[in-house]
């Protein structure tokens, strides 16, 4: 009796599969993240929404499709995304709250890329106070964005948590730094506006923020301080990440970026950590995994 019953299952299962209906475990592993967005028009006020970025296939992290460049991609790309998602949202290694999105026919705008609307009514999770630090190229302030998970996955085995690096790293990253910018040029002043070579000093190289985990792998913000043109600034006073080592080994991340989190997104052991891209005309997300050896990017432009 028993034997026929695993076989009727079986059967079913295989029914229900060809049918494109498949078990909640048999779901694809999905990140997202729960965006706070300034109106499209002066007047309208923000709104919600969860903008899916990432997708795991295998052993690897894949992004969705981002990076639009005309209406005719807007209008067929959305078909590309999931079309309903259940999220657990979460923050600092900790679940607070679930949404439930669904997909648009197409999105009207570049920078709309893979945001779904919020569908369910329960409140939506925030964490602290909007900031215009959080609004990235885009006007106004936001409340903090934060990761969603297709899966019930959230915390954060390898505890990452902000720290102050020890002299000896920071004069590593300041080495590292100098490398990678050994020419810099820079203004008297903005009213002169004429650049010349600038022999910076080791002191105007800064860690703005860095952040450490238990297994003491590091991640660092560093930026020269000290532009004085009137105009944007070059790559060199422009934030840079580099991850370090355990055994002290400096390796560049990325420029223009900021952490949201850092989770087990897949449930493997280790954690994932999700940056925001912070450049001109530019945002999305970055994800670094297997100790910073891989990497996944959803990456659009508003204009």
């Amino acid at each position: 009796m028993c034997s026929d019953r695993k076989w009727v299952l079986a059967i079913l299962v295989l029914a229900l599969g060809r049918c494109g209906i498949t078990y909640a475990q048999e779901q694809p592993l999905i990140l997202g993240v729960l965006e706070d967005t300034p109106g499209h028009y002066y007047g309208k006020p923000n709104y919600r929404s969860v903008r899916v970025v990432f997708r795991k296939e295998g052993d690897d992290w894949k992004a969705f499709p981002s990076d639009c460049r005309d209406q005719k991609c807007l209008s067929s790309i959305a078909a590309q995304f999931p079309s309903r998602v259940k999220w657990t949202i979460a923050f600092d290694g900790r679940n607070i709250g679930q949404v439930t999105t669904q997909n648009p026919d197409g999105f009207d705008f570049y920078g709309d890329v893979g945001q779904q609307r919020i569908a369910s009514t329960e409140p939506v999770p925030t964490i602290g106070k909007p900031a215009q630090e959080f609004a990235g190229f885009q006007n106004g302030t936001v409340y903090r964005p934060l990761l969603a998970n297709s899966r019930p996955y959230f915390r954060d085995p390898e505890q990452w948590k902000p720290v102050q690096l020890p002299p000896e790293t920071t004069g590593l990253l300041r080495k590292q730094f100098r490398q990678m910018f050994p020419k810099v040029s820079n203004c008297a002043n903005p009213d002169e506006n004429v650049e010349k070579r600038w022999l910076y000093q080791d002191t105007d190289i800064k860690v703005i923020k860095a952040y450490s985990s238990k297994e003491n792998w590091s991640v660092a913000r560093v930026s020269l301080e000290g532009y004085r043109c009137d105009g944007p600034a070059g790559d060199p006073f422009v934030d840079q990440w580099f991850s370090v080592s355990p055994t002290l080994e400096i390796k560049f991340l990325d420029k223009a970026m900021w952490l949201v989190d850092a989770g087990d997104y897949d449930n493997d052991g280790r954690s994932e950590l999700v940056f925001s891209i912070d450049d001109y005309n530019r945002g999305g997300y970055r994800l670094f995994y297997n100790h910073f050896q891989k990497r996944a990017v959803f990456e659009f432009g508003y204009h």
